[in-house]
């Protein structure tokens, strides 16, 4: 066997071992919860028990049309906004010169290593003194805000504008180019791969967020998809055919937005578009 055959064997292999879980989950939502732990491993491939009432009843139960706007929402906001937040942070850090610069942008590097569980707490009772819990709007608020502006995002929109060549600036300069133009019609437009990097990295992070929901998203209308899913847990009696149906539905928007973006991940030539 060649060696060739030996690496596309083991990629199949491990790629078997990662997609298990999620064909696993797809088969057993259209599953009777009756027949999903009946029989031996593979029985999930086939048997009887097929319906297609676990959809029905996840959508229905988990509250999931409410909580899909609701986190569709706060990934719109924290995409849009936070990207040009971070970009605007970022480019002045890598071609601003100021008084204090490295000091400030060390200080923003500090949190890129501390995880957002250390921060919870005191984001919490700042958000709550700020009023951006509660109601409807305060929530929705409190669910965005406090991300607009992430060090790790800054960090690497920073990497990607020092890497353009300052000639391009001088040049838009010469021909009578202010700061702003310089960042929205030459910086930004040669960073593409880099933003859409940041606006996937996003979407994944915040669609499949649960601990800040649940501080401060408290109120049924406030919900957002993976608060759906956990309440089907709590809800007797636990129906696990609806529970894998809405597991499936809070997973396809992910896999759609990973589908959509991949090809300008950050592998992506980070000169593209500046020659």
């Amino acid at each position: 066997m060649s060696l060739r055959v030996l690496r596309w064997t083991a990629a199949a292999l491990v790629a078997a071992v990662f997609l298990a879980p999620l064909l696993w989950m797809f088969a057993g939502s259209f599953r009777e919860t009756s027949a999903l732990f009946r029989g031996g491993p593979w029985s999930w491939i086939g048997g009887d028990g097929w319906t297609w009432d676990n959809y029905g009843e996840a959508w229905r139960r988990g509250a999931l049309g409410r909580a899909s706007l609701n986190t569709l929402l706060q990934v719109a906001v924290i995409g849009g906004g936070g990207l040009f937040v971070n970009s605007m942070a970022a480019f002045a850090f890598a071609r601003m010169r100021f008084a204090g610069r490295e000091a400030l942008f060390a200080a923003v590097v500090v949190f890129v290593i501390l995880p957002v569980e250390v921060l919870a707490v005191p984001l919490f009772f700042t958000a709550r003194d700020l009023g951006l819990t509660g109601g409807y709007t305060s929530a929705m608020a409190g669910l965005t805000l406090p991300f607009l502006a992430k060090a790790f995002n800054i960090y690497l929109l920073r990497q990607h504008f020092m890497a353009l060549p300052t000639a391009l600036e001088e040049a838009a300069v010469i021909d009578g180019a202010g700061a702003w133009r310089v960042f929205w019609n030459i910086a930004l437009p040669a960073v593409r791969p880099a933003l859409a990097t940041v606006v996937l990295l996003d979407v994944l992070t915040h669609w499949s967020d649960f601990l800040w929901p649940l501080l401060v998203a408290t109120r049924e209308e406030t919900r957002t998809v993976q608060i759906g899913l956990a309440n089907l847990f709590t809800q007797p009696p636990v129906d696990w055919g609806a529970i894998l149906a809405c597991a499936v539905m809070a997973t396809l928007p992910v896999l759609l937005s990973f589908r959509l973006l991949q090809r300008h991940l950050v592998l992506t030539d980070t000169g593209a578009g500046i020659k």
